[in-house]
């Protein structure tokens, strides 16, 4: 059974890249153009999976994982950040992110870690 994945992004041609990845692979994905707006979706769908961007404007990727735990406790996450020095590493994995993944994204490394939190595609 697949389960619904969020991207978190505020850029919004690598949300776009992504999800259109993920449609093909026959995921369902939303998109987030920054936190609130993800917690907002958080409240209305129990996703199985976040891909969060860590630095974004309003709230950072560490502060809206958390926050969306508290609403959806089960929820998985994994990060996607140009900056994957231990300062971001260390709080991230200590969040609950299961992975934290460079940018520009390998997409033949996520679509296995997007399998194994997510489950296989329709």
């Amino acid at each position: 059974m697949t389960h619904s994945i969020l991207l978190v992004d505020d850029n919004p041609d690598a949300c776009a890249t992504a999800a259109k990845l993920l449609w093909t692979w026959e995921y369902q994905a939303d998109i987030a153009l920054d936190g609130f707006t993800a917690l907002d979706l958080v409240e209305k769908h129990p996703y199985a999976l976040a891909i969060i961007d860590y630095q974004m404007p309003g709230m950072n990727g560490v502060e809206l994982f958390r926050r969306m735990q508290r609403i959806r406790p089960a929820i998985k996450g994994i990060f996607l950040t140009g900056h994957t020095t231990l300062d971001v590493v260390y709080p991230a994995i200590e969040a609950g992110i299961l992975r934290v993944l460079p940018k520009p994204v390998d997409f033949e490394e996520l679509l296995p870690l997007i399998e194994e939190y997510a489950g296989s595609p329709a």
